[in-house]
């Protein structure tokens, strides 16, 4: 059995954010509802900050980190690492 974890390939080099979030959101890997919620706030509130329809290639490492900071930056902990975790999967 392969441990490593599958990943879903984005077909041409276009792709959006919202259309990057929704291939992920969509994926098996956040099929229990629970897991779907978290991830799908945390995803949706950065794109709307970083904007929806941006090509994902466009988008620096450091703007998603800004952006974070801006949303999470105050928050406890755990808030910023699963907020984090989520937007980085």
């Amino acid at each position: 059995m392969n441990a490593a974890p599958k990943v879903a390939a984005l077909r041409g080099g276009d792709a959006t954010l919202a259309a990057a979030a929704n291939a992920f959101l969509s994926a098996a890997r956040t099929a229990n509802p629970n897991t779907h919620r978290a991830y799908a706030s945390a995803i949706g509130r950065t794109i709307e900050r970083l904007g929806r329809d941006r090509p994902l290639a466009e988008v620096a490492d450091a703007e998603i980190g800004a952006a974070l900071a801006e949303l999470w930056g105050r928050c406890a902990p755990a808030t910023w690492n699963r907020n984090r975790a989520a937007v980085t999967s």
